[in-house]
């Protein structure tokens, strides 16, 4: 699994986990949501990516397309039968999603390790 091509991204296996780190800051607009969208898209439809768990440790801006991105991530998993979690989520980023409800859809934890404990 290369990671080379990704410019918004950083993958890693952690056990049967794939861990998906978001490498950007400020992700404003239709076309960085549309970017990181292709990237997530394409690690969700992997068949090692059966768990996957988006880090947004990084994250500080996340705007209305992006959350958008991630509702059809979640939902995209959710139809093929994978399990996703995400973790670290800025306060701000965090407020964002909660307005759209997106904890709702998918599991939002504070940390990497409580988000890891929550795959079945």
């Amino acid at each position: 699994m290369s990671t080379a091509d990704f410019q918004h991204l950083k993958v890693s296996m952690v056990k049967e986990v794939a861990v998906i780190e978001i490498t950007h800051k400020d992700l404003r607009g239709p076309d960085a949501a549309q970017a990181l969208g292709a990237e997530l898209y394409m690690v969700g439809a992997q068949d090692w990516a059966k768990k996957i768990l988006v880090d947004f440790r990084h994250v500080r801006y996340l705007s209305s397309t992006g959350f958008a991105v991630l509702v059809k991530l979640v939902s995209q998993a959710n139809d093929s039968g994978r399990q996703v979690q995400f973790c670290n989520m800025d306060p701000d980023v965090r407020i964002g999603a909660d307005i759209v409800g997106l904890g709702k859809i998918v599991g939002i934890h504070d940390s990497e390790a409580s988000a890891m404990r929550a795959f079945t």
